[in-house]
């Protein structure tokens, strides 16, 4: 019986074992091999970051054509949402509405 952890953690492991092998190419004077490991994940990170910025434009897409349309929400919808979101991190990210001081 597998959980849906396990392929997470084996994900990490299969990262690790690359990136302790990159290193250890590295300490041996193999520097393309540990090259090509870094260059991988930097490929794997920009196509994540991509994934998120798409997904932060689309976002700004559906707000602005909303406000065009005459429906955005009020200050006090606004408010009221930020003030029920769960996670502090996440909410200090959430600006305040304009007519408290953003």
């Amino acid at each position: 019986m597998t959980t849906s952890i396990e392929p997470d953690l084996r994900q990490q492991v299969a990262e690790l074992t690359a990136e302790r092998d990159a290193l250890r190419a590295e300490l041996q004077g193999d520097i393309p091999a540990a090259t090509r490991w870094l260059q991988r994940k930097v490929w794997r990170q920009a196509a994540a970051l991509d994934v998120l910025n798409r997904r932060v434009v689309s976002q700004r897409f559906v707000l602005r054509t909303l406000d065009e349309l005459g429906r955005s929400l009020s200050t006090t919808e606004y408010g009221a949402a930020r003030a029920r979101v769960a996670n502090a991190e996440l909410c200090e990210r959430i600006a305040p509405s304009r007519s408290e001081g953003a």
